[in-house]
């Protein structure tokens, strides 16, 4: 794909871990512009907010060229139209995403046409890395480092002792 290409990397970053800055850098190399984009779903509760987390995307994304981060509140083929999104790239584990995703990539084509999603195998050693498993070391005082980066696992677990 040409460089010129806007990619989108959307999740809910609750926190970002080394799996979602693994997408990210692929994006970051591949395509022209990246943004990393927490969606926020209303009817889902988050550990830690959304001024946290862009603290947290900022520590794990700011240093990766062409990469923005921020929030919206809308939905994803909406946010792609308003923001020329060539590319929507998830990435998958398992086989269990892989199927969740290629559904979803159908219905935002279905909003959406513009914008194709890509989906990308994380590599073996991160497949079990997920953000539930690390808010369940960090809420119970673990070393959550190897799965955030030491960096955004120092913020994340002052965050969640000082709530700040």
């Amino acid at each position: 794909m040409p460089k010129s290409k806007v990619c989108l990397v959307p999740g809910s970053f609750d926190p970002p871990t080394l799996g979602h800055r693994y997408i990210v850098e692929h994006a970051s190399r591949t395509y022209g512009r990246v943004l990393a984009i927490g969606f926020i779903n209303e009817a889902k509760s988050y550990t830690f907010s959304e001024e946290q987390r862009m603290k947290l995307m900022q520590a794990q994304f700011g240093d990766i060229p062409n990469v923005t981060v921020g929030f919206s509140r809308g939905m994803l083929a909406d946010y792609c139209r308003e923001n020329g999104v060539d590319v929507i790239l998830k990435g998958i584990r398992n086989r269990n995403d892989e199927i969740y995703e290629t559904d979803m990539a159908a219905k935002n084509h279905a909003f959406y046409p513009g914008a194709v999603t890509v989906l990308l195998q994380s590599p073996d050693e991160m497949s079990d890395i997920s953000s539930t498993a690390v808010r369940e070391i960090l809420k119970n005082g673990g070393d959550a480092s190897p799965l955030l980066g030491s960096t955004v696992a120092e913020i994340a677990l002052d965050m969640l002792k000082n709530g700040k």
